[in-house]
């Protein structure tokens, strides 16, 4: 069973439309505790096999916007003024839910919101590993539900569209490119389901 993720049903226009490509559509909530706490309640009545996260994100180069990236590596920042146990996990990679070989791989770090500064968005790169893709993006999602993903031997991908740079504009870019990239991303779907 393949399960089709996004945070809002608002992400992709006539969501629903996709369910004829063989998704099963969750609606998870916006937000790293939101999403993976309905994720993980739905996970245990019906586990699915695969999933595709849709969604936007962030990215440092305004070349990428409203660029679709394929991600299957994710990353949780550094907290500021916090330390963490070693053996806590702050990265992995994830098998892939679907071949999506036509879009550029990218890693992603998640965040809280939309990083409103490029500088500590770069101050939290440290905890992904060197051989993971350097494209790196931001997303409010992914991350969490691909750490369960992976320790519950579930394949799991995110196919994100960039909305914003990362900076003090994004906001304003992230509401002005929201609907185009929902129509990209719906394109992008559907195009996988082939």
């Amino acid at each position: 069973m393949l399960w089709l993720c996004v945070a809002h049903a608002k992400e992709i226009p006539d969501l629903r439309d996709l369910q004829t490509g063989g998704f099963q559509i969750q609606e998870l909530g916006v937000g790293q505790f939101k999403s993976l706490a309905t994720f993980s309640a739905l996970a245990t009545k019906e586990k699915p096999t695969r999933v595709l996260l849709a969604g936007s994100c962030g990215s440092q180069n305004r070349d990428d916007l409203l660029k679709i990236f394929s991600c299957n590596h994710f990353a949780y920042p550094s907290i500021a003024g916090e330390e963490l146990p070693e053996f806590m996990s702050r990265s992995c990679a994830t098998t892939p839910a679907v071949a999506a070989q036509n879009f550029a791989a990218a890693t992603v770090l998640q965040n809280h919101g939309i990083s409103l500064s490029a500088e500590k968005f770069a101050g939290n790169t440290g905890y992904i590993p060197p051989e993971y893709p350097r494209q790196l993006v931001e997303n409010m999602e992914a991350a969490s539900l691909a750490f369960f993903c992976h320790d519950h031997g579930i394949a799991f991908s995110a196919l994100l569209c960039v909305t914003n740079t990362i900076g003090p504009e994004g906001r304003g870019e992230w509401r002005s490119n929201f609907r185009e990239a929902g129509l990209r991303l719906k394109a992008a779907v559907q195009e996988l389901a082939r």
